[in-house]
């Protein structure tokens, strides 16, 4: 079969509401200095949310957890990132973990986690360590770190999401709420107990695009302009303690298209919690088995005859792997590549892509091959394979660890 994955566009409505708490009572303030007022809260309505995240930024350092809920009938998806941040450096660690209940479809699950080659969908879990110079990755199921340095980053040529969406522009760590902070206007405040203010800001769509991943964006789909809340302020806003002198940023946007994958989302939900101001470190840069990208990742099109490859390369592109020893656990092996023009139709190239892979098993079965293997084939059009390319389809079979 020739494994892919659907893409249909859904319509999100981009909707911010950020929450701070009250700001520092004036102690430590030199004897008869005048009093200049809060820089956040006594400031101009309109510029308070952006002097929130300047504010955030001037304290160095923050630990993060933010989680994006995609509400649903059948259960809310979620995921889950945390880490620590560091301003100044422009450094920052991760960890994400996606929680997707069981009645949600095969299909949700690979569009919310990616796909894979293989029968199983992306990643649930990982970890990231960002610097303005190269990014590393490990995905849990691996040994080893994956390191992106700059170059790597603007490599992928093809049209699938680079690395890249990991680094944030307002925060080292991309993807968080914090990147929707330096563009909206507050429009409205609410005050509530224990000095929390909620605020309604209209936010360019474009920037609520940048914080998703490239194929998630071309799901959700979008549209240009600014996305405007509906009156009156939700009650849930952000939750969660947030340090005394730092305000703390929530959001929260509905999905209005109800067709597609993700026609049974309802709500998308993004809650940010900041902690630990001026004194959180990320961890240095992880040593041990670190491998350089360049080297390790390569296109499906690209691996050898005989070659073994892990699925999660942390690019979320289904088509990119990682090139790894075969005495070591792995996800695939290719036994053949094999050159294959197109049918008239994606079923019809699918069948003969099929056919060839089911015949090179029958012709050249390696010792190493299983005696029943499921035949994966993986076709790729010239025009993704360089300049001299040539329209291909690479075989292949999965290991028990590689459907998991």
């Amino acid at each position: 079969m020739i494994s892919r994955l659907a893409r249909t566009a859904a319509l999100p409505l981009a909707l911010l509401l950020l929450t701070a708490c009250n700001g520092g009572d004036g102690k430590g303030a030199s004897p008869g200095a005048r009093p200049t007022g809060h820089p956040v809260f006594d400031q101009a309505l309109d510029r308070q949310v952006f002097l929130a995240l300047r504010e955030t930024r001037k304290a160095g350092s923050a630990s993060f957890t933010q989680t994006l809920s995609f509400g649903s009938a059948k259960g809310t998806a979620v995921q889950t990132l945390s880490g620590e941040l560091d301003f100044t450096k422009g450094a920052g660690e991760a960890a994400v973990k996606w929680q997707v209940p069981e009645k949600h479809s095969a299909e949700v699950r690979k569009t919310l986690l990616d796909s894979s080659p293989g029968r199983a969908s992306g990643t649930a879990s990982a970890g990231f360590v960002v610097d303005r110079q190269r990014i590393r990755y490990r995905a849990a199921s691996s040994g080893y770190w994956l390191r992106y340095d700059s170059a790597d980053t603007l490599a992928a040529g093809d049209g699938s999401d680079p690395i890249g969406h990991l680094r944030g522009s307002e925060s080292p760590i991309g993807g968080i709420l914090l990147e929707g902070m330096g563009s909206p206007d507050a429009e409205a405040r609410q005050n509530g107990p224990a000095g929390n203010r909620t605020y309604r800001a209209e936010m360019p769509f474009s920037t609520g695009w940048a914080m998703l991943p490239a194929d998630l964006r071309k799901e959700l789909g979008g549209r240009d302009g600014h996305q405007r809340p509906p009156d009156g302020l939700p009650p849930d806003g952000v939750r969660g303690p947030a340090g005394p002198d730092h305000p703390r940023p929530g959001g929260h946007a509905r999905l209005l298209r109800k067709s597609g994958v993700l026609a049974d989302v309802t709500s998308l939900t993004m809650d940010l919690t900041l902690t630990g101001f001026g004194s959180s470190k990320p961890d240095a840069a992880p040593t041990g088995n670190v491998r350089g990208a360049a080297e390790a990742v390569l296109p499906m099109r690209d691996v050898r005859s005989g070659g073994c490859v892990d699925f999660d390369s942390g690019r979320r592109a289904a088509h990119v792997v990682v090139d790894v020893p075969c005495s070591g656990p792995y996800d695939a092996r290719v036994f053949a590549q094999i050159p294959l023009r197109p049918g008239a139709t994606k079923a019809e190239t699918q069948k003969r892509a099929d056919i060839a892979c089911t015949i090179a098993r029958d012709m050249v079965a390696p010792a190493w091959m299983p005696k029943s293997p499921e035949i994966w084939a993986w076709w790729t059009p010239a025009g993704m394979s360089g300049p001299r390319g040539k329209d291909l389809v690479t075989c292949y079979v999965t290991t028990k660890r590689g459907d998991s």
